[in-house]
């Protein structure tokens, strides 16, 4: 688990999920750990972006798109973070 300043969030997180392999996932989490977005990718290619907080939203999408719904979600969920938490994990571990 790392560290990001909110202000290159986006920017650190699209870079991420270019790397992240099949069956990984980005998570990232406020410093209360209350909101979070999670992008899943699968074997197919195709990730899946997860907003929990102050909207519950799923985006099955491929890499392009992918930046664009991160560049609308993370703002969104993070108005006000200074710092934000970004963990890599499998994606079938559990969340903590």
């Amino acid at each position: 688990m790392s560290k990001v300043p909110a202000r290159s969030a986006v920017k650190t997180a699209i870079q991420m999920i270019h790397r992240l392999k099949p069956g990984t996932s980005l998570q990232i989490l406020n410093f209360k750990r209350d909101r979070s977005v999670s992008i899943v990718r699968h074997p197919n290619g195709h990730m899946d972006v997860i907003e929990q907080g102050f909207v519950q939203q799923v985006w099955s999408v491929d890499d392009d798109t992918a930046s664009t719904v991160l560049k609308e979600a993370i703002p969104r969920e993070f108005p006000r973070s200074h710092e934000l938490r970004f963990t890599v994990k499998n994606a079938h571990e559990k969340a903590e």
